[in-house]
C-alpha cells in the first residue's frame, strides 16, 4: 500500500475510475476490466484509493466552513453568500464554490457508492498469503471507515438521509426514504466499530495517511457528541455519557502514546504544528503532494496572505472579524478589552471609486493609542496576521502593514485597502488577515513546488475538549477542568482552577483553540446558536488603524456592518436539492418544503 495524497495516485485513480463502470469488458492500455479489478488485489486496492478522492479538504477552492461564522468575513464570496445571507433553499443550494459544498449531497453520496461497490465485490479477490490476507482485510477497514465518514458528512448537514448500503442496478427503483436522525447516527457508529476492529492504530511510512483505528474512533466520537446535543435531539444523561465514552476512547489511545499533545515554547512553534503532516496530534488529515496542479491546499496562501511578500500579491479573501480576534485574552488569561479609548479628530481616507484618487473626509473618533497586540496570548499571533506582525518568505519577511492614512500627506500601508500604489481592492476589509494554517517556508515564487499544508480532520486537542463538554453536560465540572487545561496550559496560558461559569469558560477556550478549522459552524448549529452568531450585534465589523503625520497609531472599532446576514431556522439543516427531490419522489424536503 501506498500513502494517500491528494492526486498522487493519478494511475491508479484511472483504473478505479474505470472500475466504477459494470459495463467495462476490455482492457485497452489506460483502463482495467470490471473483471480484472476484482481479481488483483493491487487493482482493488487503487479502486479504494479512489475512494479517499471524496475527503475534501477545507482549504481547498476557497471557501472554508468559518466562512458562515462569526469568524470570518468572507470578501468576495464565493458563493458562501447564499447561505450568509439567508438565500438558501432547494433550489439554491450550492453554498460554495467546492464539490463538496457545492453539490454536497451528490458529491458524498458518490463517495458512499463508490465504497458500497468495494465492499461488495472486496470478497471475489483471492490472497496469496497472510500478508495479502491482512491487506485486504485492513482495505475492508479502511472501507467501512470511508462510508463512516462520509455519512457522519451528510449527517452534520442533513441530519436526516437515506441509508444506502449496496449499489443499485440501472433500472433500479429508487424507493428509500430519509431515515431519522439518530438511525443515521447509529448506522455511523456501527461503521465505525466495525472498522475500528480491524484497523490498526498506525501504518509504516509508506501507508501513512490511511484511516486508522484511531480515525475510526474519532468519527465515531464526533458522531456522538453531535447525536447528544441539542439540534440533534433532546439531550438527555444516556446520551451525553455515551458521548463521554467515545471521547474517552479516543485520548485512551493517546495515554497510550499513539498521539500526543505537542509542546510548544512560543507562538511559531505552535503554528508550525498546523502546516506539519507529521504533527503527533493529528489523528486524521487529508494530505497533498508537492508537485501536481491538484495541490488544492493552494487557495490557502493565495487567499489569505497580504501583498507580494510572500509570492503572489494575495486576494485577502478570508478575513478574521474584529469580534473574534478580541476573543483571544491576554497573556496573563484575563479577557482583553481595549483602553485608553479617547475622542480624536483625523482625516479619514476613501477611494474615490471613479478616479482612483483618495479622498479625505474630517472626522472625530473614538481610538486609542495603546496597541491591542501587546502582551496577548500566543494563539492571537500563531493565526492572525494584523497590523505590525510580520510575514513574508526570506528576504521578503516584513511587518505587515495595514494602517492607513489618518491625515493628508501620509501614506497609508501597503496592505490598507486605501494604499493605492497596490492592489488596494484585494486589502482586507477587517483589519486582519488569516495566519493560521500558513507555511512562512513555502516560497510562492517557486512555481515548480506548490503548497502541501495538510487539512487536519481529527486532532487531539478537539477530543480533551470534546471529553470536557460531555464533562460539564454530566454535571461533573471539576473534572472538566483538566481537560480543559490540556489546550490552554499548551497555549502557554495559565491554568484555570475555578469551575464557576464552567461552560461559558470552556466555550471561550473552544472558540480560540479550534478557530478557523470548520468545527464552530458545526458547534453553533448542534447548540443552536445560530440566531446569535447571525444578529446584528454580531455581524463582521472591523478594526481601523490611522497613523496620524507624527507616525502615532490610532486603534479603533468601525462599527460599520460588513455584511448584513440574515439566518432562519430552517438553515440549521442543508436543503435537499431539487434534482434530487424531482427524481426520488419518497424523499422529503424538510424543513425548506414538505
Amino acid at each position: 500500500m501506498k500513502t494517500i495524497y491528494k492526486n498522487a495516485l493519478c494511475a491508479l485513480v484511472g483504473v478505479g475510475m474505470a472500475a466504477c463502470s459494470d459495463f467495462l469488458d476490455v482492457d485497452p492500455h489506460n483502463q482495467i476490466s470490471d473483471a480484472a479489478v476484482w481479481s488483483n488485489l493491487d487493482y482493488a486496492e487503487a479502486f479504494l484509493n479512489n475512494c479517499y478522492r471524496w475527503i475534501e479538504g477545507d482549504n481547498e477552492q476557497g471557501v472554508p466552513f468559518c466562512s458562515y461564522t462569526d469568524e470570518l468575513y468572507h470578501r468576495t464570496g464565493y458563493a458562501t453568500e447564499v447561505y450568509t445571507l439567508g438565500n438558501v433553499s432547494c433550489d439554491n443550494y450550492n453554498v460554495g464554490y467546492s464539490e463538496g459544498k457545492g453539490n454536497t449531497w451528490y458529491f458524498y453520496y458518490t463517495g458512499i457508492k463508490n465504497v458500497n461497490q468495494f465492499l461488495e465485490r472486496i470478497g471475489e479477490v483471492p490472497v496469496a498469503s497472510d500478508v495479502e490476507e491482512t491487506q485486504k482485510e485492513e482495505m475492508i477497514g479502511q472501507a467501512y471507515f470511508l462510508r463512516a465518514f462520509y455519512y457522519h458528512q451528510l449527517y452534520s448537514l442533513y441530519g436526516r438521509v437515506p441509508l444506502v448500503y449496496h449499489t443499485f442496478d440501472m433500472d433500479a427503483e429508487w424507493t428509500q426514504i430519509r431515515a431519522d436522525m439518530d438511525e443515521v447516527a447509529d448506522s455511523i457508529v456501527a461503521d465505525c466499530d466495525r472498522a475500528v476492529a480491524i484497523l490498526p492504530t498506525s501504518y509504516g511510512s509508506e501507508d501513512f495517511g490511511r484511516a486508522t483505528k484511531g480515525a475510526a474512533l474519532a468519527v465515531k466520537a464526533r458522531t456522538l457528541l453531535y447525536k447528544a446535543s441539542p439540534l440533534f435531539g433532546t439531550p438527555s444523561t444516556e446520551r451525553w455519557q455515551e458521548a463521554a465514552d467515545a471521547q474517552k476512547a479516543v485520548i485512551d489511545l493517546a495515554d497510550q502514546g499513539v498521539y500526543n499533545l505537542p509542546q510548544v515554547n512560543g507562538y511559531e512553534e505552535y503554528a508550525a504544528l498546523f502546516c506539519d503532516p507529521q504533527n503527533p496530534e493529528i489523528i486524521f488529515e487529508k494530505m497533498y503532494n508537492t508537485v501536481s496542479g491538484g495541490a488544492y491546499s493552494q487557495s490557502y496562501p493565495m487567499s489569505s496572505p497580504p501583498g507580494a511578500y510572500n509570492g503572489y500579491n494575495g486576494w485577502g479573501v478570508w478575513l478574521p472579524t474584529y469580534d473574534i480576534v478580541n476573543l483571544y485574552q491576554n497573556e496573563d488569561g484575563t479577557d482583553f478589552e481595549m483602553t485608553g479609548v479617547q475622542k480624536y479628530n483625523i482625516q479619514v481616507p476613501t477611494v474615490d471609486a471613479n478616479t482612483g484618487e483618495i479622498v479625505y473626509t474630517d472626522q472625530t473618533i473614538d481610538a486609542t493609542k495603546i496597541s491591542p497586540y501587546e502582551n496577548r496570548e500566543m494563539r492571537l499571533y500563531a493565526n492572525i496576521l494584523y497590523d505590525g506582525a510580520r510575514w513574508g518568505y526570506g528576504e521578503d519577511n516584513h511587518p505587515v502593514q495595514i494602517y492607513e492614512s489618518g491625515a493628508e500627506g501620509v501614506t497609508s500601508g501597503e496592505q490598507s485597502p486605501t494604499y493605492t500604489s497596490g492592489e488596494y481592492w484585494n486589502a482586507t476589509q477587517t483589519g486582519y488577515y488569516l495566519r493560521k494554517f500558513m507555511n512562512p517556508d513555502y516560497d510562492q515564487w517557486d512555481e515548480t513546488v506548490m503548497d502541501n499544508t495538510p487539512w487536519i480532520f481529527f486532532r487531539l486537542g478537539e477530543f480533551y475538549l470534546n471529553y470536557a463538554e460531555c464533562l460539564i453536560e454530566l454535571g461533573r465540572d471539576s473534572e472538566a477542568l483538566e481537560y480543559i487545561n490540556k489546550t490552554r496550559t499548551r497555549a502557554l496560558l495559565p491554568a484555570l482552577t475555578d469551575a464557576n461559569n464552567i461552560r461559558e469558560k470552556y466555550e471561550q477556550e473552544r472558540a480560540v483553540e479550534l478557530m478557523f478549522e470548520g468545527q464552530r459552524f458545526f458547534d453553533l448549529r448542534r447548540w443552536k446558536r445560530m440566531e446569535d452568531a447571525y444578529s446584528a450585534e454580531n455581524c463582521p465589523t472591523a478594526m481601523k488603524i490611522y497613523k496620524l503625520g507624527d507616525g502615532t497609531l490610532l486603534y479603533t472599532h468601525n462599527t460599520t456592518i460588513l455584511q448584513q446576514r440574515n439566518f432562519r431556522e430552517a438553515m440549521y439543516w442543508m436543503p435537499v436539492p431539487r434534482y434530487e427531490l424531482n427524481k426520488c419522489p419518497n424523499l422529503d424536503g424538510l424543513p425548506y418544503e414538505d
